[in-house]
């Protein structure tokens, strides 16, 4: 069995926002290259260890399809690091496929051109820009380090260069004395720089959140959800996964094979792989080069696979995850979602639709209690 997909991650940021719940270390810019270095000779450790686990498990590389780069912020490895990734790859004999997409996730503010410049040198066509909101306001409710003009910047160059860009956007953003956010005006904005991919968050800030009590109730989050996806549906974008838009052809490879239950190899603290005929999971400790392997049953998999391939537009079939007399007890359930507008059924397959998404945990809930399949 051969694995062609890697995550690295980048643990360093130039500011800790108040609402992520991401591992990651806040690091001075005098301080870059000491930190950086020490995550590279880390990075080198690891990999020794991880291919050992490979071994073990009777895997082996393939030419990389897809490489992403997450973090943290990456953008801030810049030169230095699209150097360093160029080298670990040659001496761990990883090749790119002709194919390949290579993602770098970008913050307004914490990118240079140079940097930008040399990733591209090394293979990345894919940018994941960190913006959030285009409304000052929401930035700082956000504790986001970069301002306004930071954003505008960042999106002006990608575009100019017409760079392969994905824009992450979020919702559910706290609402402090009686605040308006205009959601339509900031994706306005949004499409006059003309991004093929989109990426939509509801805000699920971590405990000591400051504005926990400002947060919109679920009536609004759906609102604002439905809303979104339906600025973007009629601009051409295709809501491929319950968080994710994409003009045809540009959805995120990399992530649909999360999504499909695909082998995923990781590296860098905290984070995450999966070997799919294994059905093995690990995850990265944060302080130490070891990570904590998770064997999953036949039928842990099986409903990960269900739950996964239900949030994209490919759907699931039925057929494949319950038996017949459970496919009985379920059918008039799935008939009262299609009449609610949450589902629709094609070729065999049921596909949630922009308001089953919303509620997806619900719809599960009320379709399990009729099944012991999953």
């Amino acid at each position: 069995m051969g694995i062609s997909s890697l995550y690295i991650h980048f643990p360093f940021c130039r500011h800790l926002c108040n609402y992520c719940d991401f591992y990651k270390t806040r690091v001075e810019s005098s301080d870059y290259r000491m930190a950086f270095n020490g995550f590279q000779s880390e990075l080198t450790q690891s990999f020794a260890i991880h291919q050992h686990f490979l071994e073990q498990n009777d895997i082996s590389w393939e030419p990389l399809e897809t490489l992403y780069l997450g973090g943290g912020t990456p953008s801030l490895w810049g030169r230095e690091g699209a150097e360093f990734l160029k080298s670990f790859l040659n001496a761990n004999q990883l090749v790119l496929a002709e194919n390949l997409e290579m993602t770098l996730e970008v913050n307004p503010g914490s990118w240079t051109e140079e940097g930008i410049k040399a990733f591209q040198k090394l293979g990345v066509n894919r940018y994941s820009l960190g913006v959030q909101a285009l409304d000052s306001k929401m930035l700082g409710q956000l504790d986001r380090v970069h301002s306004l003009e930071d954003v505008h910047q960042t999106l002006g160059f990608f575009n100019k260069l017409k760079l392969n860009f994905s824009v992450d956007f979020m919702l559910g953003l706290p609402v402090i004395a009686s605040y308006q956010r205009d959601i339509a005006a900031e994706l306005e904005k949004i499409m006059s720089y003309n991004p093929p991919h989109l990426s939509l968050y509801i805000l699920t800030p971590k405990g000591n959140y400051p504005h926990t009590e400002f947060l919109p109730e679920n009536e609004q989050l759906e609102r604002e959800y439905l809303e979104v996806s339906e600025f973007l549906e009629k601009r051409g974008y295709l809501h491929y996964e319950v968080s994710n838009f994409a003009r045809p052809g540009r959805e995120s490879r990399h992530n649909l094979k999360y999504w499909r239950s695909e082998s995923v190899a990781a590296l860098g603290p905290s984070a995450t792989g999966y070997l799919a005929d294994s059905r093995l999971r690990y995850k990265w400790k944060v302080s130490e080069l070891e990570f904590v392997p998770e064997q999953l049953s036949e039928k842990e998999a099986k409903l990960e696979n269900f739950y996964l391939r239900l949030r994209t537009f490919e759907g699931v079939i039925l057929e494949e995850f319950f038996t017949s007399a459970e496919l009985l007890k379920i059918a008039p359930i799935v008939s009262k979602w299609q009449r609610q507008g949450w589902c629709e059924t094609r070729q065999n397959k049921l596909i949630l639709r922009p308001s089953g998404y919303i509620r997806m945990d619900g719809l599960l809930e009320e379709l399990f209690q009729y099944t012991n399949s999953l």
